[in-house]
């Protein structure tokens, strides 16, 4: 028994150890850490900068920063997130805010800023700008704008917070319906879900917050004070839905230009003054129409120059016949005999505030020179990158167009191809949003195709209808066809040209076109006996008239726009037209 002894011993004590050992890990693994977090460091924040939360997200690659003791918002994060009205200059290094008949320009750094409206000679500014502060600053190579100008400017709710060093900023924009969740005991707020998630604070007993998603034991949360973390369920009552309310606050008003009767305009080509002498003979070719937007105004330079080839007497004319003039000022430039549309010119232009500001003076002086009624702006091909400034200089000819009387409207291809033109914006600050629903094959594809697909048509419709209201909605529809031509070797190329002449194609060879189910459209092909080409044709005429004014008539749109003047089949199209739109 003595020799047993030791034994048990050595035993005992493996025991001891061994137990204290899965005790410990026990106590290791199930145990919840106090451990805080240091939630500067975790996010990357210097001194005086704060996390932001926008709408219960936190935006981990976007910063605030408190600057006497002020807090201001990085210039990208308003533009892209909150209000897509200010705007930002970088190539003058300056901020711009507009409403419906002024815009704001200001200088970082500076307590006053400039006040620009428009009067009948152009331009004015005033410098009497004050908000007792400066609405933007610069730091560390960056502007930021004022969230109290924001919130002045924006329905927005914020809060700033700096307990313990971790500043933060809560920002809402959205007030939708949330779910919300109170707790019933104290509990701490986790960086991360799990009880080894560092703590950002404890809460206090029937504090409420908005639960984000849940996951097993976990509810992922975002705090009044702008935290986004873990809590455990078992601490938390029943999630209720509530209905956010969202603070009082007037919208800046947009008077606009709307006429009670359905708009029937055409685009008329004209490429130099001598062609405005066609104008009567378009007018009597057109019965019905009520609108002519001549091809007058185009940038002339990267300058801000525009070029004109309006005539007053062309106005003269159509006035005498109860017909409106809405001029089309494109960004197209000139080339050599020609126009053409230049992505890269342009984004020089509408980059620059003081470029567009006299772009817009030029254009005004025109307008006032020919006695038109509106302006049809038609600016294609814009960048992606550039679409900032393009809707910048919407809202800036907007406010000289609206101080002048002159009805403003915007011609846009569909929005599946062009998304980034904010219809949005331009649905509020212009009288009229054109929607060209045609170029579904584009001149330079390499595959054929129709113009205008019923589909097409209709989609680029019912998607304009999505972002802008019916009674401003214009849909553009097409006189032309493009007749395709595939080569022996593959090459693919294309034409456009009017009605008849597509139709003449297949009838000097003998084809009868055939409605084809996938597009709606009437469709010949035929093989060339000079060179072996394929040519196919996807017919614009009477019939995709008819369907296309059917989709006008039934979504009950302002109106229609045609391309061109002279590419219809005779006056039975316009009848088409009239009919559809009583």
């Amino acid at each position: 028994m003595k020799k047993a002894i030791p034994f048990i011993i050595v035993i005992a004590l493996i025991l001891c150890i061994g137990g204290g050992a899965a005790w410990k890990f026990f106590f290791s693994k199930y145990t919840p850490t106090g451990e805080k977090l240091d939630y500067a460091s975790a996010l990357g924040l210097e001194k005086d900068e704060y996390s932001v939360t926008l709408n219960h997200e936190l935006l981990k690659d976007k910063k605030a920063v408190n600057m006497d003791g002020r807090v201001y918002l990085d210039v990208d994060l308003v533009t892209d997130m909150i209000n897509t009205r200010f705007y930002h200059d970088s190539s003058e290094n300056l901020c711009m805010y507009s409403n419906a008949s002024q815009l704001m320009i200001f200088t970082p750094d500076q307590q006053k800023y400039t006040v620009r409206t428009w009067d009948k000679t152009g331009w004015k500014d005033s410098a009497d700008g004050d908000e007792g502060y400066a609405v933007v600053r610069s730091k560390g190579g960056s502007l930021y704008v004022a969230a109290d100008y924001i919130t002045a400017n924006t329905r927005m709710d914020y809060g700033a917070y700096t307990d313990g060093g971790n500043n933060r900023l809560n920002i809402q924009t959205s007030w939708g319906e949330e779910e919300k969740v109170s707790t019933q005991k104290k509990t701490p707020v986790r960086y991360k879900g799990g009880i080894k998630g560092q703590v950002l604070r404890e809460t206090e007993p029937g504090e409420t917050m908005t639960v984000l998603a849940a996951y097993d034991d976990w509810y992922n949360v975002a705090t009044d004070d702008g935290y986004i973390g873990w809590v455990s369920r078992k601490a938390m009552g029943t999630p209720e839905k509530e209905q956010a309310k969202a603070p009082d606050f007037e919208e800046a008003v947009y008077q606009n230009i709307h006429r009670d009767h359905k708009i029937n305009m055409t685009w008329h080509q004209v490429m130099n003054k001598d062609s405005n002498d066609s104008v009567k003979k378009v007018i009597k070719a057109s019965p019905g129409i009520n609108v002519l937007s001549p091809t007058w105004f185009y940038l002339s330079d990267t300058e801000g120059g525009v070029a004109s080839t309006a005539g007053r007497d062309y106005v003269s004319v159509c006035h005498k016949k109860g017909i409106e003039v809405w001029a089309l000022f494109s960004n197209e430039f000139p080339s050599g005999t020609d126009r053409v549309f230049d992505a890269a010119k342009t984004d020089q232009v509408l980059g620059s505030t003081s470029k567009r500001a006299k772009v817009i003076e030029n254009i005004m002086t025109y307008a006032g020179d020919s006695g038109i009624d509106g302006i049809n702006l038609d600016f294609e091909l814009i960048s992606q990158e550039g679409a900032d400034d393009y809707v910048e200089f919407v809202r800036e000819l907007s406010v000289a167009c609206r101080a002048n009387g002159l009805v403003f409207s915007v011609d846009n291809y569909v929005p599946v191809y062009t998304s980034y033109y904010n219809r949005r914006e331009q649905g509020i600050v212009a009288d009229y949003v054109v929607t060209m629903c045609y170029d579904e094959t584009p001149a330079g594809s390499d595959t054929p195709g129709p113009v205008a697909s019923e589909n097409f048509f209709t989609t680029g419709v019912t998607d304009t209808l999505k972002l802008v209201d019916k009674s401003k909605v214009i849909a553009g529809i097409p006189f032309f066809t493009r007749v395709w031509s595939t080569s022996k070797d593959g090459k693919v190329t294309s034409f456009a040209c009017g009605m008849d002449e597509a139709q003449s194609y297949l009838d000097k060879h003998g084809v009868k076109a055939q409605t084809q189910e996938s597009t709606g459209l009437e469709y010949g092909s035929y093989t060339s006996d000079v060179d072996g080409a394929a040519y196919e044709i996807w017919l614009q005429n009477e019939s995709s008239v008819k369907n296309e004014m059917n989709v006008v008539k039934e979504n009950d749109l302002a109106g229609c726009a045609s391309w061109k003047a002279g590419f219809e089949s005779g006056k039975t199209i316009w009848k088409i037209i009239a009919h559809r739109l009583k």
